[in-house]
């Protein structure tokens, strides 16, 4: 038996003593502090003095001269007219003004001025609850907005978004979720207290990153159906939908990466569906709850264990990993240290722990930590040597009880030597073979479950329900969240091109954590997750929210990173994220004459051991199947099935002046001999590129979910322009260079000149592309390189609506798709 785990409850000792400041004088207080930084002079021009001597009056008055015409005001609740709505942080012209990542500048004498300071994440949570604690309601107030619907005390993880990201779309709004994904780093996490969040960008040293803690939050919640117009979820699946369901093919047909055929099913609708949606937050001292003085504590604990899981396959499998009971009940085999940390210091903020770097060598009784690499089967099996890591293969149901790749190329000699197999030219020879022992990594992610307690509610709220945490790995595209790209989907693109864009076998569309309906880790001994709860990750408004007017959608100048799942990558996406596992068939009545099907649920260690295992394998076979990752396809020699669908730009993939940012520099043409040189998948060691702390997130963490798009979009159009009609077509074209257009190229002007066609100055890209005659042999010279013979070299402007292509003979032609 795996170590318990340890719950330490910890109480938000910062705020609400029963016998400390009340909270509207602690709203005073940040407010003073807040006023001569422009936020008086803002709140004037809303008719709202902040130095008023009866400050509750003054924040709960009427207000008749709300601008929403004011910067950041344009989304603000139509139905919003005073400083503070008792319980409803959205109707709250001051905590808007606070909380939304749109206020930054204030107007005065028709001039806009920055605000020359910024709220605090501890001024955020003071003014959060003032809003619900202004006007506190007793325990049967809560009965009676629940309607009848049953309550509990329920964990969220939340934020305050703009219009564009709320559940209605229809005003700016809190969104919640009972799933929180917070990412590791090498360097603390910085608040920007402008954008109201966080950013992983290290400003000094872009190879450093800083971890992106998540906030969570306590609060009595109703569990009732979903309702599209009302509090959501987010997305809403509507009944016989099917987007968490597979295409229906299997591994064999689909390859390794299909999602499982054991997942196939007629899902329900959301309105058939139960989410638990949040009525009231939860705070300590006497303001929260009327008549009572109450102390609200979270509890934090996660887990990895992913190299127990890999020596639990082996020995399922009659195969001697080196490691069996009780060792692989020890760290680090598995571990809850050092994994994530619960602050009360402002607000209960949940931040991964500081690591100098991604991964690091396992240690085990003071020595290196190794395995016996098992050798590959003929045929089938348990496992076997792809590109050249061990993949380990999922359950017949599909489960991943193990992580899906475990790093097998440092040998540890028994005299302690280890040699490097990235420099062995018979590496995927010697996986295959196996019979040798191969050092273990850690890395530090790992799922888990925050916990509230409240004993002074336990008699009228017995019922607690925690929430999943995931500590994942960074996120290369913080900016680009999963939503966006499917809103682009289910909205913008051109039917005729969506299989164009997304075809790599059994993908589907793209697909957030937010849209799985499947329950929390079920093997978190303590956490105590219902197999049947599958709205574990469903993203959802307060009760009653999303009937009020429609306002102004405008994007966010001012980026933050969420950490909310529907900003992660879904389960049949790239490995990024979460994993999937799948509970055993049971006879739930014990009669032995019938079996009731096994329950899917989340997990972190079916990953990749580390976590760059699967990264890069997943990177390689494009990004957009159906998650936002880099796609590194074109920096490797042709795939026989996957081709590029979102493009890295050359200054990306060091073909430009800098370095690459992963450590692998993209193709060389070799235009003599008639090919082109690449590095060789298998050599490709992204956990070298860690332990040398080699990513580097500066330019390429840079890109907007715009400009994502925009090169989905043309590289999907490009594709159509050379002929390309089926998947197969694809894979016949590779792309050697991709950069933005640059107005002042000959062949820019060319090309305009040519067709009487102009092309968009925003989004215009530069491509060539060439067909291949094959995929690919050994450099004889040098085993770590592929060299690639390549026939016709085509040149190509794109924007998002039209190509124009260079012939072999010279012409340029102009191409546009419409429907």
């Amino acid at each position: 038996m795996a170590a318990a785990f340890v719950r330490e409850f910890i109480a938000q000792s910062a705020f609400h003593s029963p016998h400390g400041p009340r909270l509207v004088d602690q709203v005073a207080t940040v407010l003073s502090r807040l006023a001569p930084l422009g936020w008086g002079s803002l709140f004037e021009q809303h008719g709202l003095d902040l130095t008023a001597v009866d400050l509750a009056k003054e924040l709960t008055k009427p207000l008749t001269g709300v601008d929403r015409s004011a910067p950041g005001f344009e989304d603000f609740a139509a139905e919003g007219y005073r400083a503070i709505e008792p319980g409803n942080p959205a109707l709250s012209l001051l905590y808007h003004a606070l909380a939304s990542p749109r206020v930054t500048y204030f107007r005065q004498r028709d001039h806009l001025h920055r605000l020359t300071g910024f709220p605090t994440l501890a001024d955020l949570e003071t003014v959060e609850n003032f809003v619900y604690g202004i006007n506190p309601p007793s325990v049967e107030d809560l009965r009676a907005r629940a309607s009848g619907a049953h309550l509990a005390i329920v964990v969220f993880a939340f934020e305050y978004r703009a219009a564009v990201g709320t559940i209605h779309r229809r005003h700016a709004d809190m969104v919640y979720s009972r799933t929180g994904v917070a990412r590791v780093g090498t360097e603390a996490a910085k608040y920007l207290d402008d954008a109201r969040g966080f950013l992983p960008f290290f400003e000094a040293e872009g190879r450093k990153t800083r971890v992106l803690p998540c906030r969570y939050g306590a609060y009595v919640a109703a569990l009732v159906a979903g309702e599209k117009k009302s509090h959501g979820p987010l997305r809403f699946i509507e009944s016989g939908g099917a987007s968490n369901a597979t295409s229906g093919q299997t591994r064999s047909d689909a390859g390794p990466w299909a999602p499982p055929h054991a997942l196939d099913a007629d899902e329900p609708g959301d309105g058939q569906r139960r989410f638990w949606v949040p009525i009231h937050k939860l705070f300590s001292g006497n303001e929260c709850i009327q008549g009572r003085s109450i102390q609200v504590r979270l509890a934090a604990a996660h887990r990895n264990e992913k190299i127990r899981r890999a020596h639990l396959r082996f020995l399922s499998n009659g195969h001697n990993g080196g490691w069996a009971e009780p060792d692989i009940s020890n760290p680090p085999f598995v571990f809850q240290d050092q994994i994530a940390e619960l602050s009360s210091d402002v607000g209960w903020l949940l931040s991964p722990v500081v690591h100098q770097r991604y991964t690091e060598p396992a240690v085990y009784g003071g020595r290196p930590l190794t395995y016996t690499v098992p050798k590959s089967p003929d045929g089938d099996g348990p496992w076997r040597a792809y590109s050249s890591s061990l993949n380990l293969l999922p359950l017949p149901s599909g489960a991943r009880a193990a992580p899906e790749y475990v790093h097998a190329r440092h040998v540890i000699k028994s005299d302690g030597s280890e040699i490097d197999l990235n420099d062995d030219p018979h590496l995927i020879e010697t996986l295959r073979a196996g019979n040798y022992q191969a050092r273990h990594y850690v890395d530090h992610t790992g799922d888990g479950w925050i916990d509230a307690e409240c004993s002074d509610l336990a008699l009228d709220l017995p019922r607690r329900i925690p929430a999943y945490s995931i500590v994942a790995c960074p996120d290369f595209f913080p900016l680009v969240d999963q939503t966006s790209l499917m809103q682009w989907t289910d909205q913008s693109v051109l039917p005729s091109l969506l299989r164009t864009v997304w075809d790599a076998p059994g993908s589907g569309l793209p697909q957030s954590l937010s849209d799985q309906r499947y329950a929390a880790n079920l093997q978190l001994t303590g956490a105590n997750f219902d197999p049947s709860d599958d709205t574990m990750t469903a993203i959802v408004g307060s009760l009653g929210s999303g009937t009020g007017a429609l306002t102004k959608l405008l994007p966010v100048d001012r980026p933050r990173a969420s950490m909310l799942p529907d900003s992660a990558a879904g389960v049949f996406a790239p490995g990024w994220d979460v994993s999937y596992d799948r509970t055993s068939e049971s006879d739930p009545e014990d009669t032995g004459k019938s079996l009731a099907p096994g329950v899917t649920f989340l997990t972190n260690y079916g990953l990749g051991s580390p976590f760059m295992e699967d990264s890069k394998l997943c990177a390689a076979l494009s990004a957009f199947w159906p998650a936002a990752a880099p796609d590194i396809t074109r920096t490797f020699a042709p795939s026989r099935s996957y081709a590029t669908a979102t493009p890295l730009t050359d200054e990306i993939i060091g073909l430009g002046r800098k370095d690459p940012w992963d450590g692998v520099r993209g193709p060389k043409l070799r235009k003599r001999e008639g090919k082109v040189e690449y590095p060789a998948l298998a050599y490709a060691d992204y956990v070298q590129t860690a332990l040398k702390s080699g990513f580097d997130i500066s330019e390429i963490g840079k890109t907007t979910a715009e400009e994502y798009v925009a090169r989905t979009l043309t590289m999907a159009l490009v594709y159509r322009a050379l002929g390309v009609e089926a998947s197969a077509d694809k894979l016949k074209w590779s792309v050697l260079s991709f950069r933005p257009a640059d107005t002042n190229d000959a062949d820019f002007e060319d090309a305009q000149a040519a067709t009487g066609r102009i092309l968009s100055t925003r989004h215009s890209y530069r491509y060539e592309v060439f067909d291949h005659a094959d995929r690919g042999t050994p450099d004889p010279k040098d085993f770590k390189k592929v060299l690639v013979n390549f026939g016709a070299i085509v040149l190509l402007f794109a924007d998002p609506t039209l190509v124009l292509m260079r012939d072999n003979d010279g012409t340029w032609t102009a191409s546009e798709v419409r429907r």
